[in-house]
């Protein structure tokens, strides 16, 4: 309902107006007169209506002022001015203020009518815009949260086309190609009590880490949470680190205040997001050599400097490769990480072997998500839990990376092979019908996005092109009907405009449908 109010010192003319309102605007209702500028103001300012008809000339202050200090506190309502025509210069004046139109005694009631459904539609599609806003703006906070999971989680595994990182700026609205990872570690106790109090402990975590600075916050994993701090990378670095623990301190707390269990907090360094995983590294480093509270990385590395810091990331792209089937690039990372234990604990095999058994059972864990039941697994096949030969250690992993990377490369190839050939038997049964990329990618249940990726990948075309090209070749075969007309090899076809059709088969065939017709009519000769 369309909320008028009408300021005029005649009640006649508010009387007329309340009237017509009444018999002939039947989504819109009289809230309230008044018969002086100020009475106007006042009760224009309490009731908030959506249209107010003011007359120019009233006692006290006059229309044109009152208008004024009207706009100062609500912009959005619409005016139309109600004047004699020996003041229509005033009513110009009006309109420079920004009213919407003007309305001339002696009042006429189709006019009157004319422009109050004229800036009644103005209303209805501001409330239109402004709720399909708010619904957009709901829907975009339902999904941020599981867009934030997946950026920080992906960042993890390197899995992030950091091109796309502008779109991700956009959406989250912060800069984030530089900042550091702060990491929100529980001490592990497992019962019912403590799992509650770890998810309020992840909660609060998330909750006010993002009161008191602009981060985003991934999702618990084992018994920690990690949060990915923009920050600018022309400032100091010994700026930044401090901030950062006056940031955890001021964490801190808030969590204390909140939930009643023993965590820690570890700090990294700042890198670009190209290096995300190396400040996780740090900060997770960092939890595991000091027993403070907050432990940043930094001031670790000072105490611990005559040793090189084991190389997380390394071990991370590791399991990468492992799981994506690339056994030469997991062998390869494994060696590196092997010279790495070998350099950094020369003479001390028993330490190595311990380290590489630790490695071993990670690796195992990670490519158990992605074998088949009767894939090898055990390593008492490779010897390698009661081996203490650091190299014979050394040979059997390596062997075990090469049949294990090539078993999940094995079974990820046959199964994209089948969704593959899934897509091509639905897309040649679905040709000539109205399909879309989401039809496809829903009857392989994946999310569009991926599917657009996916489908390029594995076909070498996107889905446009690849659609375009079978429905082009069956025409091809329908046309060499010389009883079928080429609109009806348009519409057979999954084609609803003839000279879209026409355009589309020159474009792949470099003939229009009647020239190849021909063509094909000179062959037969």
């Amino acid at each position: 309902m369309i909320k008028i109010f009408v300021a005029d010192d005649e009640q006649i003319v508010i009387d007329s107006i309340k009237f017509i309102i009444e018999k002939n605007i039947p989504n819109a209702v009289l809230v309230g007169s008044a018969r002086s500028g100020r009475e106007a103001v006042e009760k224009i300012n309490e009731i908030r209506p959506d249209i107010v008809l003011m007359d120019i000339r009233m006692p006290g202050i006059n229309g044109i002022e009152a208008i004024k200090k009207i706009k100062e506190r609500h912009s959005d309502i619409i005016f139309i001015i109600i004047t004699a025509y020996e003041y229509f210069d005033y009513a110009k004046d009006a309109i420079a203020l920004g009213v919407y139109d003007y309305l001339l005694k002696p009042l006429n009631k189709n006019k009157i009518i004319e422009v109050i459904d004229k800036a009644a539609e103005i209303i209805t599609k501001q409330r239109k815009s402004i709720a399909e806003e708010l619904e957009l703006k709901e829907a975009l906070n339902r999904i941020l949260p599981h867009l934030e999971s997946e950026f920080v989680y992906s960042h993890f595994y390197g899995k992030v086309d950091d091109d796309n990182i502008e779109f991700y700026e956009n959406i989250f609205g912060m800069r984030l190609g530089y900042g550091y990872i702060m990491i929100g570690s529980v001490n592990y106790v497992d019962n019912v009590a403590n799992s509650i109090g770890k998810q309020a402990f992840y909660d609060c975590f998330a909750t006010e880490l993002k009161s008191i600075v602009p981060c985003l916050v991934g999702p618990p994993m084992l018994n920690s949470i990690a949060a990915y701090v923009p920050v600018e990378r022309e400032r100091n670095g010994f700026e930044i680190k401090n901030e950062s623990i006056e940031i955890a301190e001021r964490l801190c707390s808030r969590l204390d205040e909140r939930v009643n269990l023993n965590y820690r907090i570890g700090i990294g360094r700042p890198y670009g997001i190209e290096n995300f995983t190396i400040s996780y590294d740090e900060a997770d480093r960092a939890l595991k050599i000091d027993e403070e509270k907050i432990s940043h990385f930094d001031d670790q590395d000072i105490v611990f400097a005559r040793r090189d810091i084991y190389p997380f990331n390394k071990e991370k792209l590791l399991i990468d490769r492992v799981i994506m089937g690339d056994g030469t690039g997991a062998a390869r990372l494994f060696n590196e990480i092997f010279d790495w234990m070998a350099l950094n604990y020369r003479g001390q095999e028993s330490k190595i072997a311990a380290m590489l058994k630790e490695l071993f059972i990670v690796l195992k864990r990670a490519a158990s998500y992605y074998m088949e039941a009767d894939m090898p697994y055990d390593d008492g096949a490779y010897g390698i839990s009661v081996n203490e030969d650091i190299q014979e250690i050394k040979t059997s992993i390596l062997a075990w990376i090469k049949t294990t990377s090539q078993n999940i490369k094995t079974r990820k190839d046959t199964a994209l092979n089948e969704i593959i050939r899934r897509v091509e038997d639905f897309i040649a049964h679905n040709y000539n019908r109205d399909i879309t990329m989401d039809d496809v990618a829903r009857e392989v249940n994946m999310s569009y996005h991926y599917f657009s990726k996916f489908f390029k990948e594995q076909t070498g075309r996107n889905f446009v092109d690849y659609l375009g090209s079978l429905r082009i070749q069956k025409a091809e075969e329908l046309l060499a009907d010389p009883s079928r007309s080429i609109k009806d090899v348009c519409y057979s076809v999954g084609y609803n405009d003839p000279n879209y059709f026409s355009k589309l088969f020159k474009k792949y065939t470099g003939k229009s449908p009647s020239e190849y017709r021909t063509s094909l009519e000179r062959e037969q000769v």
